[in-house]
């Protein structure tokens, strides 16, 4: 394999391109830096496009990204695409999946969703899909004004949970007419709610999470059936979302028969 040695040549500087998030996206392409992100995307059933190595890990790119174009970069070569201080030389693209439209049903009696209105930092969304992967979530439902979840920081937060269950994006009216079709009780993060642990709580649900600065709005926590709070003996005023939403998950998936 030939390996480009010039911080000049055209392939280097697409790829420094393609790694701003804008325009891979406007390709259809997510860009993905270090070996557990690859690896977790190439495992995952995505749609490779190309593999980035340095030259020691040619043996890696031969195992991980076989029927895959592969291309060699020097270090220093690498080091001009990557953005992480210390890269490992593993980098891809593969193609964006398509977020859902319809959101999926099991119809078991355990379907537990998570709903995000206009969440906006892209490590709180990871954190989120990484904890509704880890407690068997339905789908993580996200209002169109949501982060991208292909955003650089969401795919590092969530470790690869971003390939492995369904991401949704609609209009929230979409989301509780569908709930409302299909008996799922909606809970509003609320500090006027019941407590959580407390609440009678019938699966199938669905729980809201709001913006990190606004909450829900008044619109979106008056649709819902219920409101739920979780309790802060504490001195700190309110909850992180993604803690919010790994602590709400967590009681859900106890309720499962």
């Amino acid at each position: 394999m030939q390996i480009i040695t010039s911080r000049d040549n055209a392939k280097v500087k697409r790829l420094v391109s393609l790694h701003r998030r804008e325009n891979a996206r406007r390709e259809g392409l997510v860009f993905l830096e270090g070996e557990r992100l690859c690896k977790d995307a190439f495992e995952s059933g995505v749609c490779p496009v190309e593999a980035v190595v340095t030259e020691k890990n040619i043996p890696w790119a031969e195992k991980y990204a076989k029927d895959t174009e592969v291309t060699v970069l020097s270090e220093d070569c690498f080091k001009k695409i990557a953005s992480t201080v210390n890269p490992q030389g593993i980098a891809c693209l593969v193609r964006q999946p398509a977020l859902e439209k319809e959101i999926p049903y099991r119809g078991d009696g355990n379907d537990i969703y998570v709903v995000l209105e206009d969440v906006q930092d892209p490590g709180n969304l990871g954190t989120i899909i990484r904890t509704a992967d880890a407690f068997d979530l339905t789908a993580v439902i996200m209002s169109p004004s949501t982060c991208d979840p292909f955003n650089e920081k969401t795919l590092r937060s969530s470790m690869g949970s971003v390939w492995h269950l369904p991401l949704v994006t609609c209009p929230l009216d979409d989301a509780f007419a569908f709930f409302g079709q299909n008996g799922i009780e909606t809970l509003a993060m609320h500090l006027k709610g019941e407590i959580l642990k407390e609440a009678d709580i019938k699966l199938p649900a669905a729980y809201l999470i709001g913006n990190e600065g606004r909450g829900l709005t008044k619109e979106i926590s008056d649709k819902c059936t219920r409101l739920i709070k979780i309790p802060m003996p504490g001195k700190a005023e309110s909850l992180n979302a993604a803690a919010a939403s790994a602590i709400t998950g967590y009681v859900l998936s106890t309720k499962r028969k």
